[in-house]
């Protein structure tokens, strides 16, 4: 069974723009990592969960519009999403996220990289 990754890193999005922690937790692996330019959370779903929810609490009105999602090639299971940050009414964030996902379609790893 081929996973679509596409479809997958667009679900994650609407669960992070929902703020939804048990959500979040669900949709990483027992075993994931989060690395921004800001702080790592990891090495659990827990703590990746956690990590994300102290950045809602932080920016209560913050949203994620996906650009475009790109993909490695039928064999591969990592992919990266072109988005804006959207802080707040001032603020946008260009960011590409390069995530990895095992075998079920969880994520693993998530490293973003914001574009000056």
């Amino acid at each position: 069974m081929t996973l679509d990754y596409v479809a997958l890193t667009k679900k994650y999005f609407e669960v992070w723009n929902a703020h939804d922690v048990a959500g979040i937790q669900a949709l990483h692996a027992a075993a994931s990592s989060l690395d921004d330019w800001d702080a790592s959370h990891g090495p659990s779903n827990e703590a990746v969960a956690n990590g994300i929810s102290g950045i809602w609490s932080a920016v209560p009105e913050i949203k994620i519009e996906v650009i475009d999602v790109f993909t490695m090639g039928e064999k591969s299971s990592t992919c990266v999403a072109h988005i804006k940050v959207i802080v707040d009414a001032t603020t946008t964030l260009k960011v590409c996220d390069v995530i990895e996902y095992d075998a079920s379609g969880l994520v693993v790893s998530l490293k973003a990289y914001k574009a000056d």
